[in-house]
């Protein structure tokens, strides 16, 4: 687990940032972490993705990424994307690095696949979208963990 250093006043916090929802900015004044880790129930973290990685699969999980989380989370999924600097400026977090090792190794499938479907919202402030919606099928939800996956490895390259 990656721990950062924020000050708040004249008080050092530290954070650990894989737990967070979202990176905190550099600066960022220190606030409770995002609900994040108590609300996945047991279960969603435990599920295992049913869908076999293919060529197939993974091109679809690219175009899902590409129409819905690029914007924020980056082509590489850096975090680094076009909204990325406002998304920061208005809920204080900048997205997730999905590429960091840290990230990759402390999330399963499952937690990504509740990520996905049921977004991060903390005290009525959206955070990041929930996409079961705008992606009904979950066959397609796994797909874009398989994809985040593969941002990961690419990442490590």
């Amino acid at each position: 687990m990656r721990v950062e250093l924020i000050m708040r006043g004249a008080v050092l916090v530290l954070l650990p940032t894989v737990l967070w929802g979202a990176t905190p900015p550099k600066g960022a004044q220190a606030t409770k972490p995002a609900a994040e880790e108590e609300e996945i129930p047991a279960a969603a973290r435990l599920r295992r993705n049913p869908v076999p990685s293919s060529d197939g699969a993974l091109r679809g999980g690219r175009i899902l990424w590409l129409n819905n989380c690029e914007t924020c989370h980056g082509a590489e999924g850096k975090g680094d994307g076009p909204n990325a600097r406002l998304h920061e400026a208005r809920k204080g977090f900048a997205p997730r690095n999905l590429t960091d090792p840290a990230v990759q190794e402390n999330l399963t499938d499952g937690e990504l696949h509740w990520r996905i479907s049921k977004g991060i919202i903390e005290d009525d402030s959206i955070i990041m979208p929930a996409f079961a919606s705008k992606i009904p099928s979950e066959t397609d939800r796994w797909q874009l963990v398989l994809f985040v996956r593969e941002l990961g490895r690419a990442g490590r390259r």
